[in-house]
């Protein structure tokens, strides 16, 4: 097996699987961050306003930028996952679907980055300082979150061979969770880089983004309608993901069953926080 290991891990689609999971982990951590931060309104707008102020510190337009890549490249790399699911056949092409990823991704990553970029570097029209940004700690407590969750899932498991074999189960709720997460991955394509474009790219992105402008939005019943949308299928799709990873590495029966009670429980309360805001919330 160890043999095995070391020739494949060369492969192109054994780093697309290893880039694949860690993005998946890294989103999934910013979404329970990021649904919380939301909730946030449901408490007045001086709270939710000074959140959006941190949000606007360079640092987190860095991450920012990050998380659409991430986002992106999960996205296009599952599509390419999902074909190979269910049409066998095209494995012979894995490697050009990989160049195609790719090429995609960086066509659609680039601009995007420039646009939001700009954005960061001229806020209001005027220039965005760098001044204190590295050695402002509050900036960084998300990354350092995402940083400690993401090595310990991977770092027990770094020498462990993983082989990219995508198995369907026969039947039974495995079964569901298995089509669940390719047929909420693509919807989920079209619902979260519609919301990243509009929040993040458009009429100036994260800079405009406050109180009012999220009030607004939460009044129209479309917008409430899409947002629980994406409130379910991300965190649905979040949950079963981070549960494959889980079993992957985690093999002993009670550290097994603390670790998915812990992602049960957290991903269930966050769930019930945004969608209590979302359909109580009142602009104040």
């Amino acid at each position: 097996m160890k043999t095995v290991f070391w020739r494949y891990r060369g492969d192109l689609s054994m780093w697309a699987w290893l880039l694949h999971r860690l993005t998946g982990v890294g989103i999934f951590v910013f979404l329970l961050v990021h649904i919380v931060d939301t909730a946030l309104i449901g408490w007045g707008r001086d709270l939710y306003d000074t959140m959006m102020k941190l949000y606007h510190h360079p640092v987190f337009r860095t991450g920012e930028i990050l998380l659409f890549g991430a986002v992106l490249f999960h996205g296009l790399n599952g599509l390419r996952v999902i074909v190979l699911d269910f049409a066998p056949s095209t494995t012979v092409y894995q490697r050009q679907m990989l160049i195609g990823v790719a090429v995609v991704f960086f066509a659609t990553f680039v601009p995007a980055a420039l646009i939001m970029f700009g954005q960061m570097v001229h806020v209001g029209g005027g220039h965005l300082s760098w001044d204190n940004a590295l050695t402002e700690w509050r900036a960084w407590l998300p990354t350092l979150l995402a940083a400690i969750a993401i090595f310990s899932v991977y770092a027990p498991t770094v020498n462990l061979p993983r082989l990219q074999v995508s198995v369907r189960p026969a039947g039974g709720l495995e079964l569901y969770g298995w089509l669940f997460i390719r047929i909420s991955g693509v919807l989920l394509i079209f619902l979260v880089l519609g919301h990243l474009v509009i929040m993040h790219l458009i009429d100036g992105g994260v800079n405009r983004i406050n109180y009012d402008f999220v009030a607004q939005r939460l009044t129209t019943p479309f917008w409430r309608t899409y947002d629980f949308a994406l409130l379910v299928l991300a965190m649905g799709h979040g949950v079963l993901g981070m549960r494959n990873v889980l079993l992957d590495y985690i093999h002993r029966p009670i550290p097994r069953l603390v670790a998915l009670s812990l992602l049960y429980t957290i991903a269930g309360l966050v769930v019930a926080l945004g969608a209590i805001v979302l359909f109580t919330f009142q602009p104040r």
